[in-house]
């Protein structure tokens, strides 16, 4: 007699196999997307840090001094202020920027006479910020930034977790 089907057993194997490659996918793609989760948040921290450390650097550069009376060095949270020609008022010789962190702990730009501009999105977090103020002995001044950023990882998983030290000493034109 030819009998055409499956028996209880031939499905029973089969159902089973289904099973533990359905669970193997699944795994994978909950992995693959932890993994691009993970690989966006370090991108995210890693930008934010080096474009703020480049805006800083570049006003540094181009900075006719340092305005001292409203800066903090050696401390945390740091405040820079500079005293620049670049972008000045109508009317004025020089004008003056301030680098500083605010309540949320965001790296933030301050120009004369506008409004504040943050330089780290608030998805980062600024978790020390330090200036030291350099001289030599030929009176040449520059100023060591010491940043330390991570992500704000509200789920508090481990695996979200990331950090990005950075440290530049920039030299202030002597003109």
């Amino acid at each position: 007699m030819n009998k055409k089907g499956f028996t209880l057993i031939e499905l029973i194997i089969y159902i089973s196999a289904f099973a533990v490659i359905t669970v193997i996918l699944a795994n994978f793609i909950i992995n693959l997307i932890n993994v691009q989760a993970k690989i966006k948040i370090d991108k995210e921290v890693s930008e934010n840090s080096q474009r703020a450390m480049e805006i800083i650097t570049w006003q540094i550069k181009h900075a006719q001094g340092i305005y001292q009376p409203t800066s903090s060095f050696d401390i945390h949270p740091g405040q820079l202020s500079l005293e620049t020609d670049q972008n000045k008022p109508n009317g004025e010789e020089i004008t003056y920027i301030d680098f500083y962190l605010d309540e949320n702990q965001q790296l933030c730009l301050k120009k004369e006479e506008s409004e504040a501009i943050p330089l780290t999105s608030g998805k980062v977090k600024i978790n020390q910020l330090i200036f030291n103020y350099l001289i030599d002995g030929s009176n040449n001044q520059a100023i060591r930034i010491e940043m330390l950023s991570s992500y704000r990882n509200p789920s508090q998983k481990v695996f979200y977790q990331s950090s990005s030290t950075l440290i530049s000493t920039v030299n202030l034109r002597n003109d």
